[in-house]
């Protein structure tokens, strides 16, 4: 399945020749093509087609209207278009070649993968190409490419694009090089080589980035977070899936989004959260169903039901997947089919229908193996194996076990070994080969599982019925109870009614807790209509109470039962939810708590509910909220006792904390009256080790001295890209003269920084430089800042003033923006230029100055000259040098040394200790349009710093609200701690709900039903936190449908 969890295509892009221009993407603008076919050497070749010659303003027309088509997801009105209008006019190479190229594209993303290579057939052979120009080749050759590897030559489809990169890498062409590493690492993932195909996905980071390219960033962020998932390391897969939708932000790519929601609904059913597998999906599924790629629909159709699978929703799971397999059987590509005959296998060995299961799955076989795809191979064969371990056939289980551990060997994947190997060691349990089993769970757990909570809680499950197998029940039951926790934190229904049963059946020490487990196994299997199941539990509690009077076996004593509950703290660190459910659970099975609230600090440092126990959201929400303002005025201990609350601080020394709230009081011990702070202190190190751990896997960017900062000319002056590195060179050439520089460039380039590189490597580096900034002082005043005054000179001058001028004497005089400055002091500027003295208000005579003069402007001086507001001649004195700064957008591959720079300078200001910015905030800096320039860039790093605390990791959300945009409907990143609103109570309780108990006696039926509906939809309601489409959902009704019911009830969300 996990193949088939990616989505295979990607958006096709186009590229420009120049620095300065931006990618061009399938998207484009009527300019942007318009600029695009400018940029070719037309040969003026047309082709053998009948009709009449298209006109430019024609061709430009059907450019812009295909672009949009395909931005919409209307390939089909694409293609239409496109041949129309290939067949109905003549063409110039260059042209025909680039509607040959969108129609190939068009007919990829609708599945027809021959179709799409078809045509481009004519192109194959490099003399077909002869008469296209460089860049056009290159790109119908990267388009060509992928054709042919979605047909399934994947070879030749290497061989072209490699070569094309080496074309696309000399010189001019670069730019083109980013869209050419992206279709190769397309293509070696469809060959499973997943570091490669990652390897050219980071290459192709460096081009787009330095283009600011948002559309490219996001696919190539795509590729590395499929690699990363197909390789089994699906938490950081998701990192990379958020940072791609992030990267889009508020831009139209409605596909693409589709796209990145579809595949990360993938990755995170393998991390076994399928409640935010199923919100991806749901907004998958509503950017498709506006386009018309029936294909990825597929895709998002069959996630879906797997999710719903886990969700335990298994009628509309069912439902989904036959409606993914119906669309795919009537696509060209089948390899979709085998992961849906995958995915509906799945769900009937859950069901107990084994025999419809292996059909299912030796069809999925006898597909992959047919059209060669090993990794639909492998992953039916491992369902295979967990198939006859269903059926009792364990040698055969055992055999198919073994399969495909080799298999996975041979692709290099890492994930499904572990899961066959958990066949392996129940299958040899089975036998009675307990040896065997417990090696195969050491090998497991050699490889640390920790973010695959299927993986995890099998282990546990497995484990427990080791300990069945020497009569330990109460190590079974510890085992047991940790798997519970598991499967409850991965929403994985049905499992969870398995370990409520386990341990309802092997609880013998406390009855009454062990009717509660029985009673929610109970609950759970009727839910899913899993028949036996649910007799066998009735059963159990039938025997349950019959022995209700019989003597208890001994409990093993306090120091042992410390020590389970010990380490089954210290080993629930697979993440910070597992590890706070953990001590819930520990504390329900071992304390007599009623209420129990885990709160957290949010990123304002307020206290919000994230597990409760036995209280609803409003209620844990309050509790929260009050000790919160409570501690904030020092009065947390008077609160505590007038609330009759008991609470714990949770402080790691690398872990944000978190407050442990119980109440009542005098249940805040143990069962056996032993003090909580044993047990807390372990939470604390293991918040630590989660802490840490995701610490070393942010790889955060900063706090280093950065290579691309240069000291040659002066601290802070980077200059690492072409354009700068070209007006640093200018610089360096007029050292040693005095003549006169102007510079211009936009609003915050930093031109006064390149006025003091200009002082600093000049034979009066030591002497004074001066800037004045022309804007600065009123017009009328302007005269006496420059020149100087006497006292007395007019009204006001109390003292004498030297003037800026005389006071840079023997240095340099930086006039920054001079285009403001008056027309009546620039002829007194005009003649300091030219005779090299200055004449004092009040002063008879002038006087001889020596210094040299550097202007500034963001204006165009030209136009200011033409119109009049800027003397000419003026204008020819100041631009004997002229040095352009160019904006930051033209060089943003300076981006991240520049906010390197500015960490380490404003740490250092404000005493900051070791602030770092997370690389996914780096990015969110690359693709923004900086109007301000790097003023705007050094404000930005300025405003977060001083907001930093010590060892702070500065994510995407630290950013301000204008840079940080979020797409429409896009997961916001949560790394540093949202908001509370943006955070949902996690709530569990003791009891199952029962909305059929205290429905009042009397009245009429319809009164009955609406008791009922209510009490269903506020149940519903509470488990899913007010999350509107999962309740609709579970009740089977439309959005609407509950929205119209809620107001028909008046029920309201708490405040």
């Amino acid at each position: 399945m996990v193949n088939f969890l990616c989505a295979v295509y990607q958006v096709f892009i186009f590229s420009t020749v120049t620095e300065t221009r931006a990618r061009l993407v399938i998207f484009v603008s009527y300019r942007q093509m318009s600029r695009a076919r400018h940029l070719t050497s037309m040969s003026g070749g047309t082709s053998a087609r009948a009709g009449a010659a298209i006109s430019p303003q024609q061709i430009d027309a059907v450019f812009t209207k295909v672009g949009q088509n395909l931005r919409d997801g209307k390939s089909n009105a694409a293609e239409a278009l496109l041949t129309k209008t290939i067949n109905s006019y003549t063409h110039k190479p260059d042209d025909l070649a680039s509607l040959k190229r969108l129609l190939s594209f068009a007919l990829e993303t609708t599945g027809r993968y021959r179709d799409s290579l078809d045509a481009l057939a004519e192109y194959e052979t490099a003399e077909s190409r002869a008469e296209l120009s460089p860049k056009t080749e290159i790109l119908v050759r990267k388009q060509l490419g992928i054709a042919l590897s979605n047909a399934g030559d994947q070879p030749k489809a290497i061989t072209l694009l490699k070569d094309t990169l080496e074309t696309a890498e000399d010189g001019e062409l670069s730019p083109l090089a980013g869209s050419v590493d992206i279709a190769l690492a397309r293509v070696y993932r469809k060959l499973s080589e997943y570091p490669i195909s990652r390897d050219y996905a980071e290459r192709s980071l460096n081009y787009f980035r330095n283009n600011g390219d948002w559309l490219g960033m996001a696919e190539a962020y795509r590729e590395i977070a499929n690699s990363l998932h197909q390789e089994g390391h699906s938490d950081k897969a998701i990192e990379y899936f958020e940072l791609g939708i992030k990267i889009i932000g508020n831009n139209s790519a409605p596909f693409m989004l589709g796209k990145l929601y579809t595949d990360m609904s993938g990755a995170y059913w393998f991390l076994r959260r399928p409640q935010d597998g199923i919100e991806c999906l749901e907004k998958s599924i509503a950017f498709f169903d506006k386009t018309e790629h029936a294909l990825n629909s597929v895709i998002a159709y069959n996630n879906l039901g797997i999710n719903l699978t886990l969700i335990g929703d298994w009628g509309k799971a069912e439902e989904m997947i036959r409606k993914a397999l119906e669309t795919a059987e009537k696509q060209e590509n089948n390899a979709h089919v085998i992961g849906i005959l995958d995915s509906l296998a799945e769900l009937m060995i859950l069901r107990g229908d084994t025999d419809e299961a292996e059909k299912l799955l030796e069809r999925s076989i006898s597909i992959a193996q047919e059209i060669k795809r090993p990794f639909y191979e492998i992953q039916a064969l491992r369902n295979l194996a967990r198939l006859y371990l269903a059926q009792n056939k364990f040698d055969a289980a055992i055999e198919k076990a073994n399969e495909t551990i080799e298999f996975a060997a041979e692709l290099g994947d890492s994930h499904f070994p572990l899961m066959a190997r958990l066949i392996l060691a129940e299958a040899n349990l089975q036998k009675g080969e307990v040896e065997k089993c417990v090696d195969e769970l050491d090998e497991i757990e050699k490889g640390e599982p920790s973010s695959d909570f299927f993986v995890l809680g099998h282990i546990q499950r497995i484990r427990g019925l080791v300990a069945l197998t020497d009569k330990d029940s109460e190590l079974a039951v510890h085992h047991f109870s940790r798997g519970l926790t598991i499967f409850e934190a991965a929403s994985d229904l049905y499992h969870t009614g398995i370990m409520h049963f386990l341990i309802g059946v092997n609880l013998a020490a406390d009855s009454m807790q062990a009717k509660r487990n029985l009673n929610s196994a109970g609950e759970i299997f009727s839910r899913l209509s899993l028949k036996d199941n649910l007799e066998a539990t009735r059963e159990e509690i039938v025997r349950l109470d019959s022995n209700s009077d019989a003597v208890q076996p001994l409990r093993r004593t306090n120091s042992v039962v410390s020590q389970l509950l010990t380490v089954r703290l210290a080993e629930a660190t697979a993440s910070r939810e597992l590890l706070f459910r953990e001590l819930v659970a520990v504390l329900k099975q071992e304390s007599n708590a009623k209420k129990i609230v885990i709160a957290q600090y949010n990123a304002e440092n307020r206290l919000f509910p994230f597990i409760a126990h036995g209280c609803t959201p409003h209620e844990s929400n309050d509790m929260a909220t009050k000790f919160d303002e409570a501690e904030t005025d020092k009065q947390e201990k008077a609160f505590a006792k007038a609330k009759d609350i008991a609470f714990f601080h949770l402080r790691g020394s690398a872990a944000p904390s978190a407050v442990l709230l119980i109440s009542p009081q005098s249940d805040a011990v143990l069962a056996d009256e032993s003090s909580l702070q044993p047990l807390l202190r372990v939470v604390e190190l293991g918040m630590d080790v989660i802490a840490l751990r995701e610490k070393d896997r942010s790889l955060p960017h900063g706090g280093e001295k950065n290579a691309h900062v240069s000291n040659s000319l002066m601290p802070g002056f980077i200059h690492s890209s072409p354009a700068m590195t070209a007006l640093v060179e200018e610089v360096y050439k007029i050292r040693s003269s005095d003549v006169t520089v102007l510079i211009t460039g936009e609003s915050g380039t930093g031109k006064e920084l390149v006025a003091r590189a200009v002082h600093t490597i000049s034979n009066r580096k030591d002497r004074i430089f001066v800037p004045f900034n022309c804007t600065a002082v009123p017009k009328e005043l302007a005269e006496g800042h420059l020149f100087g005054h006497k006292k007395g000179a007019f009204t006001g001058a109390v003292n004498d003033s030297p003037g800026m001028i005389r006071t840079a004497d023997g240095g340099t005089l930086f006039l920054d923006e001079v285009g403001d400055l008056s027309l009546d002091v620039q002829p007194k500027l005009l003649r300091f230029l030219q005779e090299g003295e200055v004449q004092t208000l009040g002063e008879k005579h002038p006087l001889k100055v020596d210094v040299r003069i550097i202007a500034a402007t963001n204006m165009k001086l030209e136009e200011k000259v033409a119109d009049g507001s800027f003397r000419e001649d003026l204008y020819y004195r100041l631009n004997v040098i002229r040095l352009r700064v160019p904006p930051l957008r033209e060089r943003r591959s300076e981006i991240p040394p520049i906010v390197n720079y500015y960490i380490n300078h404003y740490s250092a200001r404000f005493n900051k200790q070791n602030v770092t910015f997370m690389p996914q905030t780096i990015d969110m800096l690359m693709v923004c349009n900086w109007e301000g320039n790097v003023r705007q860039l050094c404000n930005e790093v300025q405003r977060v710093i001083a907001r930093a605390e010590d060892n702070e990791v500065i994510t995407p959300e630290h950013l301000s609200p204008d840079l940080n945009r979020i797409a429409d409907g896009a997961v916001p990143w949560v790394g540093g701690g949202g908001s509370s609103s943006k955070v949902k109570t996690i709530m569990s309780f003791d009891v199952p709900i029962t909305p059929f108990s205290n429905i009042s006696d009397g009245g009429t039926l319809e009164e009955a039903v609406s008791e009922l509906e209510m009490r269903l939809i506020r149940a519903s309601l509470t488990r899913h936190n007010w999350n509107i489409s999962r309740v609709a959902a579970e009740l089977g009704v439309t959005r609407r449908g509950l929205y119209l019911k809620l107001a028909r009830y008046g029920i309201e969300k708490a405040a």
